[in-house]
């Protein structure tokens, strides 16, 4: 029995202390407070009308014509997770494609880069999704 309850509270703390090790504080993220332009979505070009802004608990911006906003979570140093986006639901002639990918990229990312002035946004492969600059 009490061999039981030992293995227990082991894996307990193990699942704890993993779990705080893993999450980086928002307030130590180069993220936090910033705000960045749109320039590629999968690698092309696209009108800077479009931005991303991190908060400490959401991202929010305009994708050029609707605003959005997702929850954020800083998991560990370069590591981010987005949720879903969500916004209001105006169609505008030109954007929408953007929008779509933009939106569908966002919850999928699980990585960034900032080199200089450019925010890279990656999947868990390396591949980057969208791109952004200051």
């Amino acid at each position: 029995m009490n061999h039981k309850i030992l293995a227990s509270l082991t894996v307990c703390a193990v699942l704890a202390l993993t779990g705080f090790a893993t999450h980086a504080p928002a307030a130590d993220n180069p993220l936090l407070g910033t705000t960045w332009k749109i320039a590629k979505v999968q690698g092309v070009a696209v009108p800077p009308n479009g931005t991303l802004t991190f908060e400490a608990e959401k991202v929010s911006g305009t994708s050029g014509c609707n605003n959005y906003w997702a929850s954020v979570d800083y998991t560990q140093t370069t590591a981010i997770d987005i949720g879903p986006p969500q916004s209001a639901r105006v169609y505008c002639p030109g954007v929408m494609s953007i929008e779509r990918a933009m939106f569908a990229s966002l919850e999928t990312i699980t990585s960034y880069e900032i080199s200089g002035t450019t925010l890279k946004l990656a999947l868990d492969d390396g591949d980057v999704f969208l791109e952004f600059v200051k």
